[in-house]
């Protein structure tokens, strides 16, 4: 009777590690490629409040926390603001923005309205700067530069809806402008009370500011952590088959 033909156990040993490190290096190897993907498709972004404006209405003072906007920028020298409408309250809509570039009289250019927009039908047109409400209120002066408004009954920014505004700027210097007050963006807000008779005016804030990741950037951070938590599987199993 013919002996069978074993492997020695060494090579068991061999195969099962070489099978743990090509997995490892082909997971290594999917991270680092949608971590290349984040770098060169993510754009810097941050996010900014509103508050009251002193001495002005009061009708909306328990809501300015409900508004909020963001501002991306690229490579290209194009910002976006997306204005934001977080409430709950069906009747109330944001009904222009303003901007008040200061003595920034370079900051931003070639206004263009509804890119982007989130909701329907959220519709605005450039008001070509029409006046902020209660902007007396306010200290600096305030002077509008740019402002756009909604367009028919049903165009305004209602709860859950976004309106996007973009601008040729340098995305550094316009979100620096904003941490220091220099820039800053008003909002009409109308549908205020039980009613909806009532309407208040809001204005940026620049103590409510975070940086926010990119979906890619999330992505990437998603992946790591997922394949490290395959990495400790494979070598626990490794380590068993030696």
């Amino acid at each position: 009777m013919k002996e069978k033909n074993l492997l020695p156990a060494n090579l068991k040993i061999t195969v099962s590690t070489m099978k743990f490190q090509l997995n490892l290096v082909k997971s290594i190897l999917a991270v680092a490629g949608v971590a290349a993907l984040s770098a060169v498709s993510a754009a810097p972004a941050s996010a900014f409040g509103f508050g009251n404006i002193a001495g002005g209405d009061t009708y909306g003072d328990a809501f300015f926390k409900d508004f909020s906007f963001d501002v991306t920028g690229d490579d290209s020298n194009n910002v976006l603001f997306k204005i934001a409408n977080n409430t709950s309250v069906n009747s109330m809509f944001i009904g222009s923005v303003f901007f008040d570039t200061g003595s920034n009289t370079n900051l931003l250019s070639n206004f263009a309205v509804n890119v982007g927009n989130i909701g329907n039908p959220v519709s605005f047109k450039d008001s070509e700067a029409d006046n902020l409400a209660q902007s007396n209120n306010l200290t600096p002066t305030w002077s509008t530069d740019f402002s756009a408004s909604k367009v028919g009954g049903q165009g305004g920014i209602h709860a859950g809806e976004v309106l996007g505004l973009s601008f040729t700027g340098n995305y550094a210097n316009v979100v620096s402008a904003l941490n220091d007050g220099s820039l800053r963006l008003g909002l009409h807000v109308q549908g205020i009370g039980k009613g909806g008779e009532y309407s208040d005016a809001f204005v940026s804030s620049t103590s409510n500011t975070e940086a926010t990741p990119e979906p890619l950037t999330m992505l990437a951070a998603g992946a790591a952590v997922g394949f490290g938590t395959m990495f400790k599987k494979q070598r626990a199993q490794a380590q068993k088959a030696e």
